[in-house]
């Protein structure tokens, strides 16, 4: 992967060494024991006190359950929560840059914008990154107050190309801030990645194991608005490293039907295991790891989802390991892949939503439609601690439609205990809302 790596007047290409947080899906060794330890929302949450019951956390098997009633649902609209008001419906206030727009539509535009330090970039049209993959790597706490977007109407794409936002080698205590990313899609050319050499982790031989659509590292007030995001070889992004107040609203996850089908198929290795490229379909990671979580973090990694569309073909994920405020989002398993693949490999979805180590998650006005394990617990560690809450309010509960396996069933809880104002549709409304307003515009 070309990673060009942004320091002070300075245009470096380097290869990608370091993985995105993300990971194989098959190598996944998370523990579901009933071990793990069960965290109150007043001890966790750093945002406001919690009106949460006590009760634990369950797990249910259905093959097609609701947990509110249609008719209730079909009747309610939606419910404002009035608070601090962010602009973004959660934790991100991020405004971007005020400076002059630059637009551009070639790569090299694009390299040259960067290098000039242009702190706000406008997308035009397809912009492609190469068969080696190109990763814009902004590495200094001067990229603060950033934006990058895509011209109106929805055309531009950052095609092989990568937006890592990495503070990782800052201060300690030093974030990059105020970073808004917005009306793009990013994705991958499968002829490119099937073209790599063999990809094994540790080796120079990793491009494509770490290749996400957009990476936050150590980044605070971040808004991701309005893309989409598919057919990565990584996850599809990530959050990690101790970044806090993001939100990640009207976006599109997704792998196409192609990348399900690929053929040839690949064998990589993310993460010491050898599995395919075709089902590697990861959404999002928040939290690289235990360690780098909201209980075990230092209580950062707090994330709002809101309003996005999750599938189809996503094998697993998001893994949350944050504190997390989870609303209209439309996790979306149509298809429904099944069986092995030509490969060998399972394609049947393993989760939905992931509760990670060390996550609080809050979670409303959801939409499950044909999702396998749908708020699935995979613990690094089967004593790492977590905190998982449900909204059982008629009309905003989250809505089970034709779903399977077993699932988690969260903490009731009536007010979510943040401080920033939002609007919650009723789930039953959130299939139609989100597939017409989600992705670039």
């Amino acid at each position: 992967m070309q990673n060009i790596s942004i320091l002070p007047l300075t245009l470096v290409l380097v290869l990608l060494t370091a993985c995105g947080g993300g990971g194989s899906s098959s190598s996944d060794t998370s523990s579901t024991s009933s071990t793990a330890t069960s965290l109150s929302s007043s001890s966790l949450s750093s945002s406001a006190s919690s009106s949460s019951s006590s009760s634990s956390t369950s797990t249910t098997s259905s093959s097609s359950s609701s947990s509110s009633s249609s008719a209730a649902n079909a009747s309610a609209t939606s419910l404002t929560y009035s608070g601090t008001s962010t602009g973004s419906g959660g934790f991100a206030s991020a405004t971007g840059s005020t400076a002059t727009a630059v637009t551009v539509s070639t790569l090299a535009e694009l390299t040259a914008a960067i290098n000039a330090k242009d702190h706000h970039i406008i997308i035009n049209g397809t912009i492609d990154g190469g068969s080696s993959l190109t990763t814009f790597t902004f590495a200094t706490a001067d990229w603060s107050n950033t934006t990058i977007e895509g011209a109106s109407g929805g055309a531009a794409t950052l095609e092989n190309i990568q937006l890592k936002f990495d503070g990782e080698l800052l201060s300690t205590g030093t974030n990059i801030t105020n970073i808004v990313i917005k009306n793009i899609t990013f994705h991958g050319t499968i002829s490119y990645l099937q073209a790599l050499p063999t990809q094994v982790y540790g080796t120079s031989d990793n491009v494509g194991i770490n290749y996400e659509g957009v990476s936050l590292r150590r980044v605070t007030n971040a808004w991701i608005d309005h893309c989409t995001l598919y057919d990565t070889s990584d996850d599809l992004m990530s959050v990690t490293l101790a970044s806090d107040n993001v939100t990640i609203s009207y976006s599109k996850f997704y792998f196409s039907d192609s990348w399900l089908n690929m053929s040839p198929d690949p064998i990589w290795n993310w993460v010491g295991t050898y599995q395919d490229l075709a089902n590697e379909r990861l959404a999002m990671v928040i939290g690289a790891n235990a360690s780098d979580s909201y209980t075990n973090g230092g209580n950062v990694l707090h994330v709002t989802m809101h309003h996005n569309w999750f599938g189809p073909n996503i094998k697993g994920r998001p893994l949350i390991r944050g504190w997390v405020h989870a609303y209209n989002n439309y996790f979306d398993n149509t298809g429904t892949p099944t069986g092995n693949n030509t490969a060998g490999y399972s394609m049947t979805q393993y989760s939905a939503l992931q509760i990670g180590s060390g996550s609080v998650i809050y979670s409303e006005g959801n939409y499950f439609y044909k999702t396998n394990q749908s708020n699935y617990l995979g613990l690094d560690s089967s004593t790492d601690a977590y905190a998982f809450y449900e909204k059982f309010t008629s009309g905003y509960a989250n809505t089970y439609d034709s779903t399977t396996g077993t699932s988690q069933t969260g903490t009731t809880y009536t007010d979510s205990p943040v401080s920033y104002s939002y609007t919650v549709n009723a789930s039953a409304n959130v299939p139609s809302l989100v597939k017409a307003q989600a992705g670039p515009q």
